[in-house]
């Protein structure tokens, strides 16, 4: 019998015998609240008139053809407006390549840079969105986890980073915000970083998709703004969560010039030309982004009532969030991740990630930007905490 995993890379082999990791999801659909998508208000119409009022423009004219693979030039240049002016970082259309999304960023901007056979390394905080370790292996990298600790607010120790940085390492990889835990890392911790960095000459790749969702009383800084960064940073940016966006499928690679050639001169080989309705829509978006402050207070007011009800749980471990709009959770006093992600699906209809896609297994992730409406949210939340109350043995 024909066995595809013998004709594979080893990497991918094991996936042919992996379920598929939405089942749980698809059994339950219609039937549950999904609060495990880091998708705002889902599943409700959020989009503003004026980007609906720009795809519909779009639909009529010239949404049947192709945008350069690149990405849209008006829309490359509004970015880079909107990368100068939030980032402090001062690039041009020249810098900037409009994706599909910003998942497939993390294989595309990584590439480059790893050489197949030499086993370059890819360090990344840990816990950390599940495609900073996880895309290595399948692009012929080493992941290198560099733990966190929730006692110091998961801050990056560089002395961590000091420990495991080899003369085969090229990359560092964070996500800032810190997704699952919404840490904003410091001025002061970034330039930390900044300097190991540049002691070991290696490239800083930042996913900085939840940059538009820091919380009063944090400071956003982006690491290419720091001396000595911009011309070894690589940032990843997204309309899908601070605007809300995310089926829009619209992001965005900011780099120094001579890697947004490499990206643009591949572009069309690994990413295609993104859709072409999405980026009018994405333009307008960006040329009148006024509504996202009113879901950043959405997401503010949320986590500090959903503090509050979580607080009257015995056993559960968590923090106030910084940004973003979700929960990092540990779990360890009533179960395992996937035992409580299964008990929350069957006994409150709610959907939870399991922190084991984050590598955590004691840890579940509750993303509270589900429904436009707070109480519907805030009432899913009460059914989780009336769950564990009753939680078997405990």
């Amino acid at each position: 019998m024909f066995d595809p995993a013998k004709k594979m890379d080893p990497a991918f082999a094991p996936m042919t015998k992996m379920g598929s990791p939405f089942a749980l999801q698809m059994e339950m659909t219609g039937s549950i609240d999904e609060m495990n998508w880091a998708d705002p208000f889902r599943p409700d119409d959020t989009v503003p008139e004026h980007v609906k009022k720009a795809v519909i423009e779009n639909l009529n004219t010239m949404a049947a053809h192709y945008t350069y693979p690149v990405g849209d030039q008006e829309l490359r240049e509004e970015v880079a407006r909107h990368v100068c002016s939030k980032n402090g970082v001062q690039v041009t259309a020249d810098n900037i390549t409009i994706s599909c999304g910003s998942d497939n960023l993390f294989s595309f901007t990584m590439k480059p840079f790893l050489t197949p056979g030499e086993k370059n390394e890819v360090m990344m905080p840990m816990p950390s969105y599940a495609h900073n370790f996880a895309v290595p292996p399948l692009i012929g990298g080493v992941s290198v986890p560099v733990p966190t600790y929730a006692e110091d607010g998961y801050k990056l120790r560089i002395d961590e980073f000091e420990k495991r940085v080899t003369d085969r390492t090229r990359l560092v990889v964070i996500t800032h915000p810190n997704n699952p835990t919404s840490t904003v890392y410091t001025r002061e911790n970034l330039m930390e970083l900044a300097d190991f960095v540049i002691r070991h000459d290696l490239v800083l790749i930042v996913d900085q998709a939840f940059e538009d969702t820091v919380f009063d009383g944090y400071e956003m800084v982006c690491p290419a703004a720091l001396p000595g960064m911009a011309e070894r940073t690589v940032v990843l940016g997204s309309l899908s969560k601070g605007m809300g966006l995310c089926g829009f499928r619209v992001a965005y690679v900011v780099a120094p010039v001579e890697i947004s050639n490499v990206y643009q001169n591949t572009a069309v080989l690994f990413l295609g030309a993104p859709n072409t309705m999405a980026q009018a829509g994405a333009l307008a978006a960006l040329r009148d982004c006024s509504f996202m402050e009113d879901y950043r207070q959405e997401y503010m007011a949320r986590a500090r009532a959903i503090y509050d009800i979580l607080s009257q749980v015995p056993g559960l471990k968590f923090q106030m969030p910084q940004s973003a709009f979700y929960f990092w959770i540990d779990v360890s006093h009533y179960g395992t991740d996937e035992e409580i992600v299964e008990y929350l699906a069957r006994e409150a209809h709610v959907l939870v990630s399991g922190g084991a896609m984050f590598d955590e297994h004691k840890f579940i992730r509750l993303i509270y930007g589900s429904h436009r409406d707070r109480e519907a949210c805030l009432d899913a939340v009460r059914r989780i905490r009336d769950a564990l109350l009753r939680y078997p043995g405990k």
